[in-house]
Protein backbone atom coordinates (compact mmCIF):
# COMPACT_ATOMS: atom_id res chain seq x y z
CA UNK A 1 0.00 0.00 0.00
CA UNK A 2 1.49 3.30 -1.08
CA UNK A 3 1.81 6.03 1.57
CA UNK A 4 -0.48 9.02 1.06
CA UNK A 5 0.85 12.55 0.83
CA UNK A 6 0.06 14.65 3.89
CA UNK A 7 -1.56 17.93 2.89
CA UNK A 8 -2.94 20.94 4.75
CA UNK A 9 -6.54 20.54 5.89
CA UNK A 10 -7.31 24.24 5.52
CA UNK A 11 -7.27 26.96 2.93
CA UNK A 12 -5.53 30.30 3.26
CA UNK A 13 -2.06 31.05 4.54
CA UNK A 14 -0.46 29.35 7.53
CA UNK A 15 -0.10 32.73 9.22
CA UNK A 16 -3.83 33.43 8.85
CA UNK A 17 -4.69 30.00 10.24
CA UNK A 18 -2.54 30.39 13.34
CA UNK A 19 -3.74 33.95 13.87
CA UNK A 20 -7.35 32.78 13.69
CA UNK A 21 -6.59 29.81 15.95
CA UNK A 22 -5.20 32.09 18.66
CA UNK A 23 -8.32 34.28 18.46
CA UNK A 24 -10.66 31.29 18.65
CA UNK A 25 -8.70 29.91 21.62
CA UNK A 26 -9.04 33.22 23.48
CA UNK A 27 -12.76 33.34 22.74
CA UNK A 28 -13.10 29.77 24.01
CA UNK A 29 -11.46 30.67 27.30
CA UNK A 30 -13.87 33.57 27.80
CA UNK A 31 -16.90 31.36 27.03
CA UNK A 32 -15.52 28.16 28.56
CA UNK A 33 -18.31 27.50 31.06
CA UNK A 34 -20.93 27.48 28.30
CA UNK A 35 -18.84 25.11 26.20
CA UNK A 36 -18.23 22.74 29.12
CA UNK A 37 -21.95 22.68 29.92
CA UNK A 38 -22.63 21.61 26.35
CA UNK A 39 -19.64 19.26 25.84
CA UNK A 40 -17.99 17.98 29.01
CA UNK A 41 -14.72 17.26 27.17
CA UNK A 42 -14.18 20.95 26.38
CA UNK A 43 -12.61 21.90 29.67
CA UNK A 44 -9.81 24.14 30.94
CA UNK A 45 -7.40 21.31 30.15
CA UNK A 46 -8.73 21.21 26.60
CA UNK A 47 -8.23 24.98 26.30
CA UNK A 48 -4.64 24.55 27.52
CA UNK A 49 -4.02 21.83 24.94
CA UNK A 50 -5.52 24.09 22.28
CA UNK A 51 -3.14 26.89 23.25
CA UNK A 52 -0.16 24.51 23.15
CA UNK A 53 -1.18 23.47 19.64
CA UNK A 54 -1.39 27.13 18.61
CA UNK A 55 2.08 27.88 19.99
CA UNK A 56 3.52 24.80 18.25
CA UNK A 57 1.95 25.87 14.96
CA UNK A 58 3.19 29.43 15.30
CA UNK A 59 6.69 28.08 15.90
CA UNK A 60 6.78 26.19 12.61
CA UNK A 61 4.55 28.49 10.56
CA UNK A 62 7.59 29.98 8.83
CA UNK A 63 9.98 27.69 6.97
CA UNK A 64 12.78 30.16 7.72
CA UNK A 65 14.63 27.91 10.16
CA UNK A 66 14.66 25.02 7.70
CA UNK A 67 15.75 27.33 4.89
CA UNK A 68 18.47 28.78 7.11
CA UNK A 69 19.84 25.30 7.75
CA UNK A 70 19.90 24.53 4.05
CA UNK A 71 21.49 27.90 3.27
CA UNK A 72 24.17 27.18 5.87
CA UNK A 73 24.96 23.80 4.33
CA UNK A 74 25.03 25.36 0.87
CA UNK A 75 27.40 28.05 2.11
CA UNK A 76 29.74 25.37 3.50
CA UNK A 77 29.78 23.63 0.12
CA UNK A 78 30.38 26.91 -1.67
CA UNK A 79 33.23 27.78 0.72
CA UNK A 80 34.87 24.41 0.06
CA UNK A 81 34.41 24.96 -3.69
CA UNK A 82 36.17 28.31 -3.42
CA UNK A 83 39.09 26.63 -1.64
CA UNK A 84 39.20 24.04 -4.41
CA UNK A 85 39.23 26.73 -7.10
CA UNK A 86 42.00 28.61 -5.30
CA UNK A 87 44.04 25.43 -4.95
CA UNK A 88 43.61 24.66 -8.63
CA UNK A 89 44.92 28.12 -9.53
CA UNK A 90 48.04 27.42 -7.47
CA UNK A 91 48.59 23.99 -9.00
CA UNK A 92 48.04 25.34 -12.51
CA UNK A 93 50.73 27.94 -11.91
CA UNK A 94 53.32 25.36 -10.87
CA UNK A 95 52.25 22.83 -13.53
CA UNK A 96 52.76 25.40 -16.28
CA UNK A 97 55.98 26.62 -14.71
CA UNK A 98 57.34 23.08 -14.35
CA UNK A 99 56.16 21.74 -17.72
CA UNK A 100 55.94 24.81 -19.98
CA UNK A 101 56.42 22.84 -23.18
CA UNK A 102 54.25 19.81 -22.41
CA UNK A 103 50.50 20.41 -22.77
CA UNK A 104 49.96 16.68 -22.27
CA UNK A 105 51.61 16.70 -18.86
CA UNK A 106 49.78 19.89 -17.94
CA UNK A 107 46.57 18.07 -18.85
CA UNK A 108 47.29 15.47 -16.17
CA UNK A 109 46.77 18.25 -13.62
CA UNK A 110 43.23 18.81 -14.93
CA UNK A 111 43.77 22.00 -16.89
CA UNK A 112 41.51 20.74 -19.69
CA UNK A 113 38.76 19.53 -17.32
CA UNK A 114 38.58 22.39 -14.85
CA UNK A 115 35.83 24.39 -16.55
CA UNK A 116 33.29 21.58 -16.01
CA UNK A 117 34.48 20.74 -12.51
CA UNK A 118 34.25 24.28 -11.18
CA UNK A 119 30.47 24.30 -11.73
CA UNK A 120 29.66 21.04 -9.98
CA UNK A 121 30.68 19.88 -6.50
CA UNK A 122 30.68 16.10 -7.17
CA UNK A 123 32.78 16.64 -10.30
CA UNK A 124 35.13 18.88 -8.34
CA UNK A 125 35.61 16.11 -5.75
CA UNK A 126 36.74 13.75 -8.53
CA UNK A 127 38.79 16.52 -10.14
CA UNK A 128 40.69 17.19 -6.89
CA UNK A 129 41.48 13.50 -6.52
CA UNK A 130 42.96 13.34 -10.02
CA UNK A 131 44.85 16.58 -9.49
CA UNK A 132 46.25 15.26 -6.22
CA UNK A 133 47.48 12.09 -7.92
CA UNK A 134 49.21 14.14 -10.62
CA UNK A 135 50.89 16.34 -8.01
CA UNK A 136 52.13 13.29 -6.12
CA UNK A 137 53.38 11.72 -9.36
CA UNK A 138 55.37 14.83 -10.29
CA UNK A 139 56.10 15.99 -6.75
CA UNK A 140 59.89 15.98 -7.20
CA UNK A 141 59.70 18.30 -10.21
CA UNK A 142 57.08 20.55 -8.58
CA UNK A 143 59.13 20.94 -5.39
CA UNK A 144 62.19 21.82 -7.45
CA UNK A 145 60.20 24.66 -9.02
CA UNK A 146 59.04 26.24 -5.76
CA UNK A 147 55.94 24.30 -4.77
CA UNK A 148 55.91 22.81 -1.26
CA UNK A 149 54.84 19.41 0.02
CA UNK A 150 52.27 20.83 2.46
CA UNK A 151 50.46 22.57 -0.41
CA UNK A 152 50.26 19.29 -2.29
CA UNK A 153 48.99 17.39 0.76
CA UNK A 154 46.33 20.06 1.30
CA UNK A 155 44.59 19.04 -1.93
CA UNK A 156 43.20 15.89 -0.29
CA UNK A 157 42.21 17.88 2.81
CA UNK A 158 40.16 20.24 0.66
CA UNK A 159 38.70 17.30 -1.24
CA UNK A 160 37.55 15.71 2.02
CA UNK A 161 36.04 19.00 3.20
CA UNK A 162 34.14 19.41 -0.06
CA UNK A 163 32.99 15.79 -0.08
CA UNK A 164 31.68 16.10 3.51
CA UNK A 165 29.96 19.44 2.92
CA UNK A 166 28.31 18.34 -0.32
CA UNK A 167 27.15 15.07 1.21
CA UNK A 168 25.60 16.90 4.16
CA UNK A 169 23.86 19.28 1.78
CA UNK A 170 22.41 16.48 -0.33
CA UNK A 171 21.25 14.52 2.73
CA UNK A 172 19.49 17.60 4.04
CA UNK A 173 17.74 18.09 0.69
CA UNK A 174 16.46 14.52 0.96
CA UNK A 175 15.32 15.12 4.54
CA UNK A 176 13.52 18.39 3.85
CA UNK A 177 10.31 16.81 2.47
CA UNK A 178 10.01 14.89 5.77
CA UNK A 179 10.59 18.10 7.72
CA UNK A 180 7.88 19.79 5.67
CA UNK A 181 5.53 16.88 6.31
CA UNK A 182 6.18 17.13 10.06
CA UNK A 183 5.35 20.84 9.93
CA UNK A 184 2.05 20.17 8.15
CA UNK A 185 1.07 17.61 10.80
CA UNK A 186 1.61 20.23 13.52
CA UNK A 187 -0.37 22.83 11.58
CA UNK A 188 -3.24 20.40 10.93
CA UNK A 189 -3.33 19.51 14.64
CA UNK A 190 -3.85 23.17 15.49
CA UNK A 191 -6.55 23.50 12.85
CA UNK A 192 -8.37 20.45 14.21
CA UNK A 193 -8.87 22.32 17.49
CA UNK A 194 -10.27 25.27 15.55
CA UNK A 195 -12.80 23.15 13.69
CA UNK A 196 -13.91 21.30 16.82
CA UNK A 197 -14.47 24.49 18.79
CA UNK A 198 -16.19 26.24 15.90
CA UNK A 199 -18.55 23.30 15.39
CA UNK A 200 -19.40 23.18 19.07
CA UNK A 201 -19.94 26.96 19.12
CA UNK A 202 -22.70 26.68 16.53
CA UNK A 203 -24.57 24.47 19.02
CA UNK A 204 -23.65 26.42 22.14
CA UNK A 205 -24.88 29.67 20.63
CA UNK A 206 -27.87 28.42 18.64
CA UNK A 207 -29.87 31.54 19.40
CA UNK A 208 -27.01 34.03 19.25
CA UNK A 209 -26.12 34.74 15.65
CA UNK A 210 -23.43 37.28 16.55
CA UNK A 211 -21.61 34.81 18.79
CA UNK A 212 -21.85 32.10 16.15
CA UNK A 213 -20.12 34.41 13.70
CA UNK A 214 -17.23 34.88 16.13
CA UNK A 215 -16.46 31.18 15.84
CA UNK A 216 -15.98 30.96 12.09
CA UNK A 217 -12.90 30.14 10.02
CA UNK A 218 -12.94 31.88 6.66
CA UNK A 219 -10.86 30.35 3.87
CA UNK A 220 -8.96 33.63 3.59
CA UNK A 221 -8.84 36.94 5.42
CA UNK A 222 -11.44 39.55 4.56
CA UNK A 223 -9.02 41.42 2.31
CA UNK A 224 -8.25 41.57 -1.36
CA UNK A 225 -4.72 40.28 -0.94
CA UNK A 226 -3.17 38.67 -4.00
CA UNK A 227 -0.57 35.95 -3.57
CA UNK A 228 1.77 34.70 -6.29
CA UNK A 229 3.99 31.69 -5.59
CA UNK A 230 6.21 29.60 -7.79
CA UNK A 231 9.69 28.64 -8.87
CA UNK A 232 12.15 30.21 -11.27
CA UNK A 233 14.67 28.11 -13.13
CA UNK A 234 18.41 28.62 -12.81
CA UNK A 235 19.80 31.57 -14.74
CA UNK A 236 16.40 32.73 -15.97
CA UNK A 237 13.70 35.40 -15.63
CA UNK A 238 10.03 34.72 -14.91
CA UNK A 239 6.88 36.83 -15.07
CA UNK A 240 5.17 35.80 -11.82
CA UNK A 241 1.94 37.66 -12.54
CA UNK A 242 0.26 40.92 -13.42
CA UNK A 243 -1.30 43.44 -11.03
CA UNK A 244 -2.84 46.88 -11.53
CA UNK A 245 -0.51 49.64 -10.37
CA UNK A 246 -1.61 51.53 -7.27
CA UNK A 247 0.84 53.61 -5.22
CA UNK A 248 -0.86 52.51 -1.98
CA UNK A 249 -0.46 48.78 -2.65
CA UNK A 250 1.90 46.97 -0.28
CA UNK A 251 4.14 44.31 -1.82
CA UNK A 252 5.74 41.61 0.34
CA UNK A 253 8.50 39.96 -1.70
CA UNK A 254 9.69 36.70 -0.13
CA UNK A 255 12.51 34.44 -1.26
CA UNK A 256 11.32 30.99 -0.15
CA UNK A 257 14.36 29.19 -1.55
CA UNK A 258 18.10 29.27 -0.91
CA UNK A 259 19.56 31.11 -3.90
CA UNK A 260 19.42 34.93 -4.13
CA UNK A 261 16.64 36.38 -6.27
CA UNK A 262 15.93 39.79 -7.79
CA UNK A 263 12.36 41.09 -7.84
CA UNK A 264 10.96 43.95 -9.87
CA UNK A 265 7.65 45.58 -10.80
CA UNK A 266 8.23 46.08 -14.52
CA UNK A 267 6.45 47.48 -17.55
CA UNK A 268 8.09 44.75 -19.65
CA UNK A 269 8.97 41.08 -19.14
CA UNK A 270 12.48 41.96 -18.00
CA UNK A 271 14.10 43.36 -14.89
CA UNK A 272 14.20 47.15 -15.12
CA UNK A 273 14.34 50.26 -12.97
CA UNK A 274 14.00 49.65 -9.23
CA UNK A 275 15.24 46.18 -8.24
CA UNK A 276 14.76 44.33 -4.94
CA UNK A 277 17.56 41.85 -4.26
CA UNK A 278 16.69 39.24 -1.62
CA UNK A 279 18.73 36.41 -0.13
CA UNK A 280 17.37 32.96 0.68
CA UNK A 281 14.60 32.94 3.29
CA UNK A 282 14.32 36.73 3.51
CA UNK A 283 11.34 39.04 2.97
CA UNK A 284 11.30 42.69 1.91
CA UNK A 285 8.17 44.86 1.92
CA UNK A 286 7.70 47.81 -0.42
CA UNK A 287 4.80 50.11 -1.23
CA UNK A 288 3.77 50.67 -4.82
CA UNK A 289 5.10 54.21 -4.59
CA UNK A 290 8.58 52.78 -3.93
CA UNK A 291 8.53 50.69 -7.10
CA UNK A 292 8.41 51.50 -10.81
CA UNK A 293 5.50 53.88 -11.38
CA UNK A 294 2.82 52.52 -13.68
CA UNK A 295 4.44 49.08 -13.99
CA UNK A 296 2.21 46.01 -13.69
CA UNK A 297 4.39 42.92 -14.27
CA UNK A 298 5.87 41.03 -11.31
CA UNK A 299 9.28 39.87 -12.53
CA UNK A 300 11.60 37.44 -10.72
CA UNK A 301 15.21 36.92 -11.78
CA UNK A 302 17.39 33.99 -10.69
CA UNK A 303 21.05 34.55 -11.57
CA UNK A 304 22.31 31.32 -10.02
CA UNK A 305 23.79 29.19 -12.85
CA UNK A 306 22.67 25.81 -11.53
CA UNK A 307 20.04 26.02 -8.76
CA UNK A 308 16.30 26.66 -9.01
CA UNK A 309 14.81 29.46 -6.91
CA UNK A 310 11.37 29.81 -5.31
CA UNK A 311 9.35 32.81 -4.26
CA UNK A 312 6.14 34.21 -2.82
CA UNK A 313 4.79 37.69 -3.56
CA UNK A 314 1.81 39.00 -1.57
CA UNK A 315 0.09 42.24 -2.53
CA UNK A 316 -2.14 43.93 0.01
CA UNK A 317 -4.54 46.09 -2.00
Amino acid sequence: MNPEEIIRNYKGSDVYMTETARTIQALLVSDLIKFTNFDSTITAAFATQFLAAVVAAETVVADTAVIDQQVQKTELTMAAMEKAKSKYADVKYFAQKTFPNSPGTQGEFGINDYDKARRNAPQMVQFLDEMSKACVKYQTQLLANGCNAAAIAEIQTIRTELLTANSAQEVFKKQRPKLTEDRIIILNTCYSFVTQVNQAAQMVFKTDFAKQNQYVYLSSPATNNLIFTGTVAANSTKNAGNVPFLPENVFAFKNTGIVPLIFCLSSTNDIEGIKIEIGGGATITKSGSELNSGATNLIVLNTDPTNEGSYEIEIDN
